[in-house]
């Protein structure tokens, strides 16, 4: 072969061992391209998918949060709200305010040193700009007041930070007066001998005035830490005796069923007598929610006995008092009671008890 052959021969293997080298170079350039932009698009995704994916959850716990602060809140509103209604009123604190307060009020000593302690006791339960001056004017009074029992009858006029309390009171006056008495004395006599006389002086008695009982309203503030009386208390009559009517059968008469009265009595008499001897389970058989006073009561018999007519026909209501004595006593007592009556297979059953006459 020329030298010119191996020449052209060598440069074509190294121009196309080039090229080849040159493809192979340019496709990996492009493959480490497209690897670097899909990680890049992958982490980016990624990422951004992960930002809203978070932003959801603290915006949904954040809602989440508020709606059980703003619960917290409610609740505690309205349990504050609550305690400015109902627990101040029933406040043992204030109450034993109140009560401390009216026994240091009340009571009047006729001794001048322990008036001005009084004072000055009252005026610890006063609020600021109310003075024990503003309450009463004790000059003329020479005598004395004494507390003989206070109780607590209503709390009124309740508001988110005040109270009236009303105290029954029963207390009595006395009028100090000055009296001349004998009081005997042992004195020498011009022998020097000792010797008892009777000598007069002058002493303080206590004459009775008589007793009061009526109602004295102590209106009390508080800040939440303590309380105060806000206001001068006043005096009320004691509410007079008032008398309600008692229950009474006012059932239409004409449905009186004189008829059946015979009958009825008869099965009411057994009923009872059951009533006071069969256990609950047993008096199943008899009513339709069963009672028993088994081994409480005795049976001794019925007063004031009438029938009527009930709205279903077979059907019959009993109004009576039935006589019950305790058991293994004397001691009996009147109890009311309707019973509605229907007569199912043959026989009677009661399928209303209740304990009153007015039913």
């Amino acid at each position: 072969m020329s030298f010119f052959s191996k020449l052209t021969g060598g440069l074509k293997k190294n121009v196309s061992q080039g090229r080849k080298k040159v493809l192979k170079d340019e496709r990996r350039l492009t493959t480490s391209r497209l690897n670097r932009r899909t990680a890049f698009t992958v982490v980016f995704w990624g990422v951004l998918l992960g930002v809203i994916f978070f932003s959801f959850q603290a915006w949904a716990r954040t809602g989440f949060l508020n709606e059980k602060v703003n619960g917290y809140q409610d609740q505690a509103s309205s349990q504050i709200e609550s305690l400015n209604e109902v627990g101040f009123a029933n406040s043992p604190a204030g109450e034993t305010f109140a009560n401390q307060f009216v026994t240091t009020y009340i009571n009047v000593s006729n001794d001048e040193k322990k008036r001005e302690e009084r004072s000055k006791a009252l005026q610890d339960f006063l609020a600021e700009g109310l003075q024990v001056g503003e309450l009463e004017n004790l000059t003329a009074f020479q005598g004395k007041r004494v507390l003989k029992s206070a109780s607590l009858y209503d709390v009124k006029n309740v508001s988110e930070d005040a109270a009236s309390y009303v105290y029954r009171i029963d207390y009595e006056l006395f009028n100090v007066v000055e009296k001349k008495e004998q009081v005997p004395v042992k004195s020498k006599g011009k022998d020097g001998k000792e010797a008892v006389v009777k000598e007069e002086r002058m002493k303080k008695i206590d004459e009775p005035l008589g007793k009061k009982e009526q109602m004295i309203v102590v209106r009390l503030g508080t800040d939440g830490n303590s309380f105060n009386v806000i206001e001068q208390p006043y005096y009320q009559a004691i509410p007079g005796k008032s008398r309600v009517a008692a229950v009474q059968d006012q059932t239409d008469q004409s449905q009186q069923n004189v008829k059946v009265e015979d009958e009825m009595k008869q099965f009411v008499t057994q009923f009872f007598t059951s009533y006071t001897t069969n256990s609950v389970d047993e008096m199943a058989y008899l009513m339709e929610k069963p009672e028993s006073l088994k081994d409480l009561y005795e049976y001794k018999g019925l007063e004031d006995f009438v029938v009527y007519d009930g709205e279903q026909e077979g059907q019959y209501i009993v109004k009576t008092l039935v006589l019950l004595q305790e058991a293994n006593t004397g001691l009996q007592t009147k109890h009311p009671f309707t019973l509605v009556v229907s007569k199912e297979n043959n026989k009677f059953y009661v399928k209303q008890f209740k304990h009153t006459l007015g039913g």
